[in-house]
C-alpha cells in the first residue's frame, strides 16, 4: 500500500512541478505540489515520504532539470511538515509556528543551492536580467510610463546585485504560502479519505515476510471473528472451518453475510479474534501459495498486454506456458490483445489465468462467473471443479448460484457472519438450471406502449480509430426502443454489449451512424438515459448511501424518497447512514440502482444488474424493475442471466461480434416464466 502511495502521489507532485516549470502561465500550479506528499506523510510511515521524495526528485530532474528537482525537495519539506502535523492531530497554531520556523530555513536552502551551483546561478540571474530588460523596453515605448520603466529597471538591478536577499525573502514567503495552501487543501482531502484504510486489507504480514516458508494448507479456523475497525460492526463471528488439500468448496450466503471477508482471512488477513492455523504462511500472490480472483478483476490487471498480465510479478526462472493457460480459460489467441480492450467477462478469465500461472495450493475465486456469458460460465465452472483432481489444488468458490454450489464437494453457508447449516432446498435439483429463488405472482411482461423513443441507425463504434490498436466494437447496429419498452441485450463476452450501452446512454458518441433520443443526439442529453455500470463501485462518489442517492437523484430528493427507493431495491431504510465502503458488492449494485430510480430518467439501462446479487435480492430487484416498467419506464437490460427476466422485458436483442444478430419475443426464445414461492430463509 505504501509503494502504491509513493508511485501515485509522487507522480502527482512531479506533474505539478514540471507543469509549473515549463508552462510560463502555470507557475501557480506549483503551489499544489506539496499536497500529494503531505498526504503520504499523513497516512504512511516517514520512510514512505522519504522514498517518495527521492523518487520524485530523480524523475523531476530527468524531466525538467535542477530547478525542478530543487523545487521537489522544498515541496517534500513542506508536505512533510503539514502531513505530520495532520497525522498527530495538531491544529492551526502548530502549523503557524512551524511556518515561522521552517519558512526562513527553506528559503535559505534555495540560496545555498545557488551559492554551490554557480552555473545555475549565473543562468538564473541572466534570465532574470533579460526578463526585466525586455519589460523595461516595452514600458519605454509609452512616454507616460517612463517613470515606471525607471523604477522597474532599478528594482531589477537590485534583484540581480542583491540576489541572495531577494531569494531568501521570496523563498520564505513562498514557503509560508505553500504551507498555508497545503494545510487548507489537505484538511478536506484527509477528511474525505478518513474511512479509506491505509493498510493492505488482504494480507497482514505475508508480503513483508518474503523469506517465511509458504504453506497455506491444511487450514483451520477456530472461533474466528473480524471487524474492520474498533467502532465498526462485527463482520465475522465465531467461524469454525477447515480446508484440506484437493477440495472444491463453495461459500454461499446473502449480500453482506461476510463471504468476501472470509476470503480475506483464508488469504492471510489476520482475524480480530479467534485463531488461524496453517503449516506456513498463506503466501498470497507467491508461487505455490494462495491465489485470489476478486469480484472486480480489472483491479488485478497490471500488464498492458494479456500475455504480460499472466506472468506479471512471477519470480525469475518460473516457466509458464502462457498460450496454454489462456486456452484453458477461454482466451485462446488473445495474448497480444491490450488488457484495456477486454470485456468484463474476459477480464475475469484473465484473472483466473494469472492465478493459475502461480500454481497455487489454494485458489480463492470470488464471484468469478458473475460477468461471464452462460456458455463461458459453464466452462469456467468445469475448469474450477477439475482443478483439485487435475492439479491437486484446493479451490474455494464464492457464489450466489445454486448450480455452482451443487458442483462443489461441500458448501459453507454464511448468515450474518456465522456459519450455519446449509438448507438442502437451497441447492437445485441435479441437472436443473433453475435458480433457488424465482419470482412470485408476476405475469409476463407486456409489450411496448408508446412511440419510438431511442433510435439507433446503423451505429458503429471503433476504439482508437486510425491507430494500429483500433478495435471495432460495433458496426451497422440499428435498433428502435419505444416508450415503455423492455429490451434484453444478450451476447457473448466481447460481443459489444457494454459499448452499445454507453452509446445508448450518450456517454460515447458513435463513430458511424446516429443515436437519437426523441429526435436529437443522445450525447447532448446525458442523464436522460440513466446507465448502471457493470462495476457498481466506480459509480459511487459519496461517503454515505443517503448522500449518494440524493446526489444521483437530484437536490429535490429528500430523506423520505431515499427511504422509499432503498426499500424498493430490497435494502432497509436504516442503510442510508451506512458508509459506501462498508457495503458488499451486491449492496453497492442496489444502491446505484436506487439512485438511478430516484432520478426518474426517460430510459434506464442496466449493465449486468444481477451480477453479484444474492438470490433473494435478485427476486426483489426483478420485481421492482417489473413494477417500474408497468408504470411506464423504458428499460434496457444487458445481462447473461436469462432466467427471471421475462417479467421485465418484452423482447431480446442479440449481439454477435458487434453486429445485431436477432430481435425476438421472449416467449419464443426464453421460455415461459416459472413462478414459485420461496422464503427468505431459503434465499439466505
Amino acid at each position: 500500500m505504501e509503494m502504491a502511495s509513493i508511485a501515485i502521489f509522487g507522480g502527482l507532485t512531479v506533474a505539478a512541478i514540471v507543469v509549473a516549470s515549463v508552462v510560463p502561465l502555470a507557475t501557480a500550479v506549483g503551489l499544489l505540489a506539496p499536497v500529494p506528499l503531505a498526504l503520504v506523510a499523513a497516512r504512511t510511515r516517514p520512510r514512505a515520504l522519504i522514498a517518495a521524495s527521492v523518487a520524485a526528485t530523480g524523475v523531476s530532474f530527468a524531466m525538467a532539470g535542477t530547478g525542478a528537482a530543487a523545487t521537489v525537495l522544498g515541496s517534500a519539506l513542506v508536505g512533510g511538515i503539514v502531513g505530520d502535523t495532520k497525522r498527530r492531530g495538531r491544529g492551526l497554531g502548530t502549523i503557524t509556528v512551524a511556518s515561522l520556523i521552517a519558512s526562513p530555513i527553506i528559503g535559505g536552502l534555495s540560496v545555498l543551492v545557488l551559492l554551490i551551483l554557480v552555473p545555475l546561478r549565473k543562468l538564473a540571474l541572466e534570465a532574470l536580467g533579460n526578463t526585466i530588460g525586455g519589460l523595461v523596453k516595452v514600458l519605454d515605448k509609452f512616454p507616460a510610463l517612463s517613470g515606471l520603466a525607471d523604477t522597474v529597471e532599478s528594482l531589477g538591478n537590485s534583484m540581480v546585485d542583491q540576489w541572495w536577499i531577494w531569494m531568501w525573502v521570496s523563498g520564505a514567503l513562498g514557503t509560508a504560502l505553500s504551507l498555508a495552501v497545503a494545510w487548507w487543501l489537505l484538511g478536506g482531502v484527509v477528511g474525505r479519505l478518513a474511512d479509506v484504510p491505509s493498510e493492505d486489507t488482504l494480507d497482514a504480514g505475508d508480503v513483508a515476510n518474503g523469506e517465511a516458508p509458504v504453506g497455506p494448507l491444511p487450514l483451520s479456523l477456530s472461533g474466528v471473528g473480524f471487524r474492520y475497525g474498533p467502532e465498526m460492526p462485527q463482520v465475522l463471528d465465531d467461524v469454525h472451518l477447515t480446508l484440506a488439500q484437493g477440495e472444491f468448496v463453495a461459500v454461499v450466503g446473502a449480500n453482506g453475510s461476510g463471504k468476501s471477508t472470509l476470503a480475506k482471512i483464508l488469504a492471510g488477513r489476520a482475524p480480530t479474534s479467534g485463531s488461524v492455523s496453517r503449516p506456513g504462511t498463506a503466501g498470497l500472490g507467491r508461487h505455490g501459495g494462495t491465489a485470489m480472483v476478486l469480484q472486480r478483476p480489472e483491479t488485478q490487471m497490471l500488464g498492458s498486454r494479456v500475455a504480460d498480465d499472466v506472468v506479471w510479478g512471477l519470480p525469475p526462472g518460473v516457466d509458464v506456458d502462457v498460450e496454454a493457460l489462456l486456452a484453458e480459460v477461454g482466451l485462446a489467441g488473445l495474448g497480444a490483445r491490450e488488457t484495456s480492450d477486454l470485456s468484463g467477462g474476459q477480464q475475469q478469465r484473465l484473472a483466473v489465468a494469472a492465478a493459475l500461472a502461480r500454481e497455487p495450493a489454494l485458489l480463492i475465486a470470488d464471484e468469478v462467473t458473475s460477468m461471464v456469458d452462460p456458455a463461458g460460465r459453464d466452462e469456467l465452472l468445469a475448469l474450477l471443479a477439475g482443478l483439485p483432481s487435475r492439479r491437486g489444488m484446493t479451490v474455494v468458490l464464492i457464489t450466489h448460484r445454486g448450480a455452482e454450489a451443487a458442483a462443489a464437494d461441500r458448501v459453507v453457508h454464511l448468515h450474518l457472519g456465522r456459519v450455519i447449516d446449509h438448507p438442502p432446498q437451497w441447492v437445485p435439483r441435479p441437472g436443473s438450471v433453475e435458480e433457488p429463488v424465482v419470482l412470485t405472482g408476476l405475469d409476463a411482461a407486456p409489450g411496448p406502449s408508446g412511440e419510438p423513443l431511442l433510435v439507433l441507425d446503423r451505429v458503429g463504434h471503433t476504439y482508437l480509430r486510425g491507430s494500429p490498436w483500433q478495435v471495432k466494437a460495433l458496426h451497422d447496429v440499428s435498433l428502435t426502443v419505444c416508450r415503455g419498452d423492455g429490451v434484453l441485450v444478450v451476447g457473448g463476452n466481447g460481443s459489444g454489449k457494454t459499448t452499445l450501452a454507453w452509446v445508448m446512454a450518450g456517454l460515447i458518441g458513435p463513430t458511424a451512424g446516429t443515436a437519437d433520443l426523441r429526435g436529437k443526439p443522445v450525447t447532448g442529453q446525458v442523464g436522460d438515459v440513466a446507465l448502471a455500470f457493470q462495476h457498481a463501485r466506480l459509480q459511487l462518489q459519496k461517503q454515505t448511501v443517503g448522500d449518494e442517492i440524493m446526489a444521483a437523484g437530484g437536490i429535490e430528493v429528500g430523506t423520505a424518497e431515499v427511504a422509499r427507493v432503498l426499500e424498493s431495491v430490497g435494502l432497509p431504510r436504516e442503510m442510508a447512514a451506512r458508509r459506501i465502503d462498508s457495503l458488499s458488492g451486491g449492496q453497492m449494485r442496489r444502491v446505484v440502482l436506487a439512485g438511478l430510480v430516484a432520478r426518474r430518467p426517460k430510459v434506464l439501462i442496466l449493465d449486468e444488474p444481477l451480477a453479484g446479487v444474492d438470490p433473494y435480492a435478485r427476486t426483489e430487484i426483478v420485481a421492482m424493475l417489473a413494477r417500474l416498467r408497468a408504470d411506464g419506464l423504458t428499460i434496457v437490460i444487458i445481462s447473461h442471466d436469462l432466467t427471471d427476466l421475462d417479467a421485465v422485458v418484452n423482447r431480446r436483442v442479440q449481439l454477435t461480434d458487434g453486429t445485431l444478430a436477432d430481435v425476438t419475443e421472449p416467449s419464443k426464445t426464453l421460455g415461459a416464466p416459472n413462478f414459485q414461492s420461496a422464503s427468505p430463509e431459503v434465499a439466505e
